[in-house]
């Protein structure tokens, strides 16, 4: 017999769980699906800032700019176990927009717009106003900045998740909490509708065992980032807009990190984009590159020469700080959505579809976000669509606790970190499910810790050894496009 629920989420990505939090906060039993496991594709190689949106202000985009200072506050607040302050900084040269005068105004707007910005934030979580500071100040945040020509720098504050896997499982456990059941490996083959139109519910496959379920609800949420348009192919128009895939990029370097606060550092030459170096578990941490991408969307990974040309940008912007390929961490890519085919220009706005509404099924709706810092706010943007469409099918929003009380210590070593995870999680299906998206280890593994974690699992001999060179595998520093 068919399982029922309220609502069916596809995609176990931050848009996905954050639509199971917004659910389970109105009263909702709902069901979250992912073909992989939870956070594992794009919403893992963010570059791990919630923007606050100063740079809309440029546009006047006051609309995105107000709705990111909103919810930066809420990540502050709510999961301040996994969201701190971060300074950032700005070397000025007096090129176009970036002269102090403009910036101070910019500066001085981002305060006064965002006088609520601190509300509710605990004090070493609250953000101060930003500031003009001098070449000399400059030298002192920034040793290796490029003083020629250099007339002081923007100083503002924004909000960091150093482990963004952490803080989606602790958001996926909190809806779990609240009415929702997650299933990770599971994969929708198809749609399932009444005679008349309406949606009931869902086809899927357990990638693991091979069999097939029968899922129920009255609505069906597709959010499966780059495979959305996919999953709704010949049962919904979605007019080409829902996501156009861009291939975007970040990467870790075995190297000491340049500052205490996120450099946003641009080469000279015409046309060099502005690139963010932060300092990630003492690293440098650079993003982001961003490109077309035309192949599919199961393995994004920019080719070997887009990484030499993004690592020659960050040496342009950065005189002498002389990065080579040979000291890559990590680079963590994904798929971002773009305002047209073939292109790197994201959209602006997030798509939201209401497939009934366009001769679709009633019931099915579709989001194709764009940033991990809206993503609870789209979710409430659903809800209040599906809410005017069903009168009296959602509860009122019940408040959001803080979250992360129970999480461990920032310090933990490998061992409890292990034990920690596999006692609060059951959805852990494979080793590198543990070791990337649950715990820190993967940071620096080794052979030892990486046996020792598959041990905890209690896996056969067998299995074990399966299992260790798949994460090796998912370990990679490197698995770049030809």
């Amino acid at each position: 017999m068919a399982e029922k629920f309220d609502v069916i989420i596809i995609g176990g990505g931050i848009y996905g769980i954050t639509l199971a939090v917004e659910a389970g906060r109105r009263g909702l039993k709902s069901l979250l699906l992912e073909k992989g496991d939870f956070g594992e594709y794009t919403s893992f190689n963010s570059l791990k800032i919630i923007h606050g949106g100063l740079r809309y202000l440029q546009s006047l985009d006051l609309h995105r700019f107000k709705e990111s200072i909103a919810e930066r506050s809420w990540f502050l607040k709510h999961l301040p176990k996994q969201v701190i302050p971060l300074p950032c900084l700005m070397p000025l040269y007096g090129r176009g927009m970036k002269k102090p005068s403009i910036f101070r105004l910019a500066l001085w707007a981002n305060h006064f717009l965002s006088l609520d910005r601190n509300e509710g934030l605990a004090p070493d979580h609250q953000l101060p106003a930003g500031s003009i500071i001098d070449a000399r100040e400059t030298k002192k945040l920034f040793p290796q900045a490029d003083m020629d020509g250099l007339q002081g720098s923007a100083l503002w504050y924004d909000a960091f998740m150093p482990n963004s896997q952490l803080l989606v499982m602790e958001l996926l456990r909190h809806a779990c909490r609240t009415g929702a059941t997650a299933i990770n490996y599971c994969r929708v083959q198809s749609f399932l509708t009444h005679s008349n139109g309406l949606i009931k519910g869902v086809m899927a496959v357990d990638r693991a065992t091979g069999e097939n379920h029968e899922y129920r609800a009255p609505t069906v949420i597709n959010s499966c980032g780059p495979w959305s348009r996919k999953m709704i192919s010949g049962l919904a128009d979605d007019a080409g807009a829902l996501f156009r895939p861009s291939l975007a990029w970040n990467v870790s370097f075995n190297r000491p990190a340049l500052s205490t606060h996120a450099l946003a550092v641009q080469g000279k030459a015409p046309g060099s984009r502005l690139l963010f170096v932060t300092p990630w578990k003492g690293r440098i941490f650079a993003g982001c590159g961003h490109e077309p991408w035309l192949r599919g969307p199961d393995k994004p990974m920019p080719t070997e020469k887009q990484l030499a040309h993004f690592i020659e940008e960050i040496n342009l912007a950065i005189p002498g700080v002389n990065l080579t390929q040979s000291e890559v961490h990590r680079v963590f890519a994904g798929l971002l959505p773009a305002a047209a085919e073939g292109s790197n220009v994201l959209t602006k706005r997030e798509v939201i579809i209401d497939h009934g509404a366009k001769g679709g099924p009633e019931g099915l709706y579709s989001v194709g976000g764009i940033k991990f810092t809206t993503a609870r706010l789209v979710a409430e943007k659903i809800w209040e669509m599906i809410g005017k469409k069903t009168p009296g099918l959602l509860s009122s929003p019940t408040a959001m606790p803080i979250l992360g009380g129970n999480a461990f210590p920032s310090d933990a070593g490998a061992s409890q970190q292990i034990e920690w995870a596999n006692r609060q999680d059951g959805t852990i299906v494979h080793l590198d499910d543990l070791v990337l998206r649950r715990t820190t280890i993967w940071e620096q593994s080794d052979t030892a810790t990486l046996t020792a974690a598959s041990a905890a699992l209690g896996w056969d001999a067998t299995k074990a050894a399966r299992e260790l060179e798949r994460c090796a595998t998912k370990l990679q520093p490197l698995a770049l496009e030809p």
